[in-house]
């Protein structure tokens, strides 16, 4: 699991918050335009305003100029300069009081009240002619603002036109574009969160029917991201609980088989015992018959096949009582033993195995090595395997004498015994694995794949530890480490 946490809760606030943003920020795009638009159309207004006025005005200065042409029309000179003057008069006052009011700025007035005050001055054709000329001047100069207004009006009824259809579209755009990359985002996330879930819910149905297979990929920093850490976990629990499970019913399992063993061993011992009792009995008595010469018919010959049978008869009794002595039910309360007792013991029940006849077993046993404290039966098994594991890995050799050596002896305050073969070993991947539990490089039918690994629980329960060197093509070496008690130590040091 990351170390940041990006909850479902916290995902839905910043989409939740994202989207409020959005919305604030279309919102304050709409208004900002609809500011814009109204800025436009109070202009556009302003503009419609004094082109109306524009017109009244210039409409009564049209008037005003086409009555004056017609009134220049229709002079006569020949009446006399006054009767001109006394006309020319009263168009320079509508000029002063009309147009020269609202049209001083433009040039065509100035030069048209210089064209007036002219013709009163020298009231002849020149100077009429000239200011109807100005006159024409004016006419055509109002047209022509007039157009201009017209124009600039319509450019501006078109910009707020397109500035509105652009404002409408765009923001119909930035909405479809919203609920787009909403239903998007959701869709994703949900089709995720969905995969997720199915992946956990038969994640969880593989559990509980007892497949564990690889722990899901955790790529979520969320609620199900949690969940699916609590899965593996869970499952990580429940294997390693079944594999100690397994141990301690390994366990269990060898006790109640030492104990019928026990049984049947003390019971084979006893119906063995009594004939093997009799017959060295009996040629013991034919023995000393012959000595005391009471059985005169047996030469020396027969003496020696008689001790023959009484050493093979002894050799019997002896067997049966090793078998009976290590397979007898032990306490499973800790207690001081001689390990190499038990080794040696162990050993010499593992040499009846027939796999054993072609191995040379040797033990280098320690003869100051103090007492350790334990459970001897659960030590015994631990033997057992090893030396089992040993035989296997020297079963196939062909080109070398198979030897497992088993060694005894005291190191940094630790018992240990060492069982070493000279078998086939193991490379590093097998090495890295031997101690867990259902890992076995055996064939199917010969191994479990919980041999070292409960011997390793074994003697971890006991506080020591178990180490292996192996390298491929030339053996093994398993060490077993057992703590002593300071008092046991210390004589092992003085003895």
């Amino acid at each position: 699991m990351p170390k940041w946490r990006f909850s479902l809760r916290l995902k839905g606030y910043l989409a939740y918050g994202a989207l409020i943003i959005f919305a604030i920020l279309l919102s304050a795009f709409v208004f900002y335009q609809k500011n814009v638009l109204l800025r436009q159309f109070d202009d556009l207004q302003q503009v419609s305003e004094a082109e109306i006025q524009l017109h009244e005005i210039k409409a009564s200065i049209l008037t005003v100029i086409e009555n004056q042409k017609l009134n220049l029309v229709s002079m006569d000179i020949e009446q006399g300069p006054q009767h001109v003057r006394s006309h020319l008069l009263q168009f320079q006052n509508i000029y002063q009081k009309m147009i020269l009011r609202y049209s001083k700025e433009m040039p065509e007035v100035r030069v048209l009240g210089a064209a007036i005050a002219n013709a009163i001055d020298k009231p002849e054709v020149e100077s009429l002619n000239l200011l109807s000329g100005r006159l024409d001047d004016l006419k055509n100069t109002i047209e022509q603002e007039l157009d201009k207004s017209k124009l600039y009006r319509e450019k501006m009824v078109a910009a707020y036109r397109q500035r509105s259809n652009s404002v409408a579209m765009v923001s119909l755009i930035l909405g479809l574009l919203s609920l787009g990359m909403l239903g998007a985002i959701s869709g994703v996330f949900f089709n995720h969160l969905t995969h997720d879930l199915l992946l956990l819910k038969q994640r969880g149905e593989e559990i509980v029917r007892g497949i564990r297979g690889k722990a899901l990929p955790i790529r979520r920093n969320d609620e199900v991201g949690e969940l699916a850490d609590s899965i593996n976990r869970m499952a990580e629990d429940l294997q390693e609980h079944e594999k100690n499970l397994e141990i301690e019913r390994q366990k269990s399992f060898h006790q109640e088989k030492m104990a019928a063993i026990g049984t049947l061993t003390a019971g084979i011992a006893h119906e063995v015992g009594n004939p093997i009792a009799a017959i060295t009995a009996m040629v013991k008595e034919i023995i000393e018959a012959r000595l005391d010469g009471h059985c005169p018919h047996l030469d020396s010959g027969d003496v020696c096949k008689m001790k023959i049978v009484l050493e093979q008869a002894q050799r019997l009794n002896m067997v049966t009582r090793e078998i009976s002595g290590l397979v007898q039910p032990q306490s499973g309360e800790a207690s001081l033993f001689d390990l190499n007792a038990l080794i040696r013991n162990t050993c010499n029940l593992m040499r009846y195995d027939k796999r054993w006849k072609k191995i040379r077993l040797q033990l280098d046993l320690d003869k100051n090595l103090p007492a350790v404290n334990g459970v001897s039966d659960q030590i015994t098994q631990v033997i057992m395997n090893l030396l089992v594991n040993a035989s296997d890995a020297v079963e196939t050799l062909r080109d070398r004498e198979a030897v497992v050596c088993v060694r005894t002896g005291v190191k940094d305050k630790q018992a240990y015994f060492l069982v070493e073969d000279n078998g086939q070993g193991m490379d590093e991947e097998t090495l890295k694995n031997a101690k867990q539990a259902f890992f076995t490089t055996k064939q199917a039918g010969k191994g479990t794949g919980l041999g070292l690994s409960l011997c390793n629980s074994i003697i971890e329960s006991h506080g020591g530890r178990l180490e292996i060197e192996s390298e491929q093509n030339k053996g093994t070496k398993v060490y077993v480490y057992l703590p002593l008690q300071e008092m046991f130590s210390q004589e092992g040091k003085t003895a």
